[in-house]
């Protein structure tokens, strides 16, 4: 799996495939491609090998193997995969699922007004199964029209069960001061993509969006995983391995 460090990630899809399949090695180490990100889809993990730790908007979930993650339309996430063992190595850390709106909308009317949640610690039966056969679907070179039916079943299967498991009303989950944080990290993290190259302050960063010092700094890490310093460096890091790759290549 490889997501660039951005505020706002962008998926592409074929007409015809409006959800993508992602097999999660054991062995990724590219920690940077799991940074604080967000984006409209509907984000599905299922977890294979060692316990990951999850950031989604602000709350921190610790997954064991096992345990399926949802992170909801818009949510800020980020996550910092565990040490596989040796055995585990070669295997999957994950199975992702991420399921674009309009397929979402389109057959699941109430979707805009729902959360899904992650109260549950370990995944049912039926859902393990599911992501399974989505993951070995995934692995093929090539699909038939009739085997792409087959994976959008097994994904209005799985969000039927996720339904049951547990979902809650989008208006009411979050209070007012939470909604206008989030969505000032979410211009926090545009803001270091926008200006990485140029010397960032974080007190400044934090009185451009409205954050006393102090609190911005337990907000942020509590949000992301890592403090504001931490992040930045991170992404600058990201950023010049882009271009040296680049440069290469040409």
């Amino acid at each position: 799996m490889s997501e660039p460090l951005a505020r706002h990630q962008l998926f592409e899809y074929r007409e015809e495939q409006p959800f993508m399949v992602l097999n999660v090695p054991a062995s990724i180490r590219d920690a940077e491609s799991l940074h604080s990100h967000w984006h409209e889809e509907l984000e599905v993990a299922y977890i294979i090998g060692s316990r990951s730790t999850h950031y989604i908007d602000g709350s921190c979930i610790t997954a064991e193997p096992g345990r399926l993650i949802v992170t909801n339309s818009g949510s800020v996430h980020s996550i910092k995969p565990g040490i596989p063992e040796e055995s585990e190595a070669e295997g999957l850390a994950a199975v992702v699922l991420v399921i674009h709106a309009r397929f979402l909308e389109e057959h699941f009317p109430q979707y805009a007004s729902l959360l899904f949640l992650n109260e549950k610690t370990r995944a049912r039966a039926e859902v393990q199964d599911i992501m399974l056969r989505l993951s070995a679907w995934a692995r093929a070179d090539s699909h038939a029209p009739h085997e792409l039916l087959y994976a959008k079943g097994l994904v209005l299967q799985l969000l039927y069960y996720m339904y049951e498991e547990g979902v809650t009303d989008r208006e009411g989950a979050y209070d007012i001061n939470c909604l206008k944080n989030i969505e000032r990290i979410k211009g926090v993290l545009g803001y270091v993509e926008n200006h990485y190259t140029e010397p960032i302050s974080q007190g400044e960063v934090a009185q451009k969006f409205y954050f006393s010092r102090e609190y911005f700094s337990r907000y942020f890490k509590k949000t992301c995983g890592m403090t504001f310093t931490e992040y930045v460096t991170q992404y600058r890091l990201q950023r010049a391995r882009e271009d040296l790759l680049e440069s290469s290549a040409g």
